[in-house]
């Protein structure tokens, strides 16, 4: 049989995990002729949509197609080159070039441009009748008739044998023996289960051991860092995956994301209006957080609940230049001690307003009594960074010591809950 038309990139790696998911995708397009794929950063938006594209290459007479639109403000024209359609630059112009074809469509990465992604999808759906699209981004279209497949991380076993197979690539000899798989799943757990993360750390197999890789994971986004020349930024960067959602978002969400930012683990609603204190109202917090959830960036839980991914959250904690305001939230010392009731003298203004996101949670944990190694153990930094935000807490609120600093936090969030 001849080979279908068609530009899918050769898969070079295996495919691990995901049955469940591309089962439901493959549902989806049997029912609909739009499908988006959603989810965070690093979760495999792009391989699962092309590896659903490769299982549909027999049903598309007309071929099989991906456009890359990460670098373009015009997908119409980016999508035409893909085609191989010259002299079309237009969603009406493709669709008419395609009215008596059955082709599948890729439109890969569009959350950077969801009205000109959504014009040219309408444009396609309604002029080629035949055609089916798939679409990666971080939230959905919102188009009628149109299906999303939502992709959470990978389960903990999917994860650990990702972390196996990639490993065993880049080192031969790699092997989970029962030394090493309690460590692995440790790595995949800290890592949220997230693929591209997951990628990245077993490449380093070949220059570290995994206890070492381990221990070297609370500096992430200087250490998961591809060597790829060919991958696509985002995806050989851990940092990037994630700022590309940051530089995305509005002020208002920036500054959600990192008042949520303190929050490990699950919390509510009631949690995330905590977190905010007078930074923003119950109202507009509820509102910001479902874009944020819509986004991607916050990501739903059974029941109530919310949770951040650590990279998102580490993202979210790094100092952005503006104010920050934490949570009203007092806090006896450790050991039953009580704070000073009062201030010393330069500390008279809003510690929210002087601190960055980290130099805030370091000042807590002052307030809690902790030493600077176990406020590093606690926030899993290394000592020398916790002793330079010390350094940077007296200096900014013009203090002379640790007890100045909780009186300091103290009264701050003592006139804030007013």
């Amino acid at each position: 049989m001849a080979q279908r038309p068609g530009n899918l990139p050769v898969d070079l790696s295996s495919f691990v995990g995901r049955a469940e998911e591309l089962a439901e995708g493959l549902r989806h397009l049997t029912e609909a002729r739009l499908m988006t794929v959603t989810g965070p950063a690093g979760v495999g938006k792009t391989r699962t949509a092309l590896r659903l594209a490769a299982r549909l290459r027999r049903r598309f007479a007309g071929g099989t197609w991906r456009a890359e639109l990460s670098g373009t403000g015009d997908p119409a024209a980016t999508l035409a080159e893909a085609l191989e359609l010259p002299g079309v630059s237009s969603g009406r112009e493709i669709a008419s070039a395609l009215r008596e074809r059955r082709p599948l469509v890729v439109l890969d990465t569009c959350e950077h441009l969801p009205g000109e992604v959504a014009e040219l999808v309408e444009a396609l759906l309604s002029g080629a009748p035949r055609i089916a699209v798939v679409v990666t981004g971080r939230r959905s279209l919102g188009l009628p008739g149109e299906r999303v497949l939502q992709l959470a991380p990978l389960p903990l076993t999917s994860a650990v044998r990702l972390f196996e197979d990639r490993a065993m690539a880049v080192d031969p000899g790699f092997a989970l023996t029962p030394a090493v798989a309690p460590v692995v799943a440790e790595i995949c757990g800290r890592l949220d289960g997230l693929p591209l993360a997951i990628e990245l750390a077993a490449t380093l197999v070949r220059s570290m051991s995994a206890r070492d890789l381990l221990e070297e994971l609370r500096h992430r986004f200087t250490l998961l860092t591809g060597v790829s020349r060919t991958a696509l930024p985002r995806h050989r960067d851990l940092r990037a995956a994630v700022q590309w959602s940051h530089d995305l978002c509005d002020e208002e969400q920036r500054r959600l994301w990192a008042l949520l930012s303190v929050l490990p683990g699950s919390f509510d609603l009631e949690g995330a209006v905590a977190a905010c204190g007078p930074e923003l109202s119950a109202e507009r917090v509820a509102r910001v957080l479902a874009e944020l959830v819509e986004g991607s960036i916050v990501l739903r839980e059974p029941g109530d609940g919310y949770r951040m991914l650590e990279a998102y959250r580490q993202l979210g904690l790094e100092p952005s230049g503006g104010p920050w305001r934490p949570a009203a939230v007092q806090r006896p010392l450790r050991g039953g001690g009580r704070l000073p009731s009062s201030r010393a003298g330069k500390a008279a203004r809003p510690v929210g307003g002087t601190l960055s996101a980290r130099e805030l949670q370091v000042a807590e944990l002052i307030t809690e009594g902790l030493s600077n190694p176990e406020i590093a153990a606690r926030l899993d930094i290394a000592k020398r960074t916790v002793d330079a935000h010390v350094r940077n807490i007296l200096a900014k609120g013009g203090l002379a010591s640790r007890t100045q600093v909780a009186a300091w936090v103290a009264e701050s969030d003592y006139q804030s809950s007013k």
